[in-house]
C-alpha cells in the first residue's frame, strides 16, 4: 500500500471525533458556514464540527469551497 494513503488514513482516524456530523448535517451548515469563514469570525462550536468534517470529506468540502468562491465573486451589495 502507498504510504502516503496509509498516512491520510492514519491522519483521518486520529482527528475522529466521538460525535461527528453527517454530509446533511454539513450540507445545512455550508452557508452559515462560508459566511462566517468570509468575515473572519471565529467559529461557533457546532460550525467547528463542520470545519473536522470537511477535513474529512473532500464531497463536502468541494460543496464549501464552490460556495465560499461563488460568494467572494459577487458584488458586495451591502455599500
Amino acid at each position: 500500500m502507498d504510504p502516503r494513503v496509509i498516512d491520510r488514513l492514519l491522519r483521518d482516524v486520529s482527528e475522529t471525533e466521538a460525535e461527528e456530523i453527517s454530509c446533511s448535517e454539513c450540507f445545512d451548515l455550508l452557508s452559515p458556514g462560508v459566511e462566517l469563514d468570509l468575515a473572519g469570525s471565529t467559529p461557533a462550536p457546532m460550525l467547528i464540527r463542520l470545519a473536522q468534517h470537511l477535513r474529512q470529506c473532500g464531497v463536502c468540502r468541494d460543496e464549501f469551497e464552490t460556495l465560499r468562491d461563488f460568494l467572494r465573486s459577487e458584488p458586495d451589495d451591502r455599500t
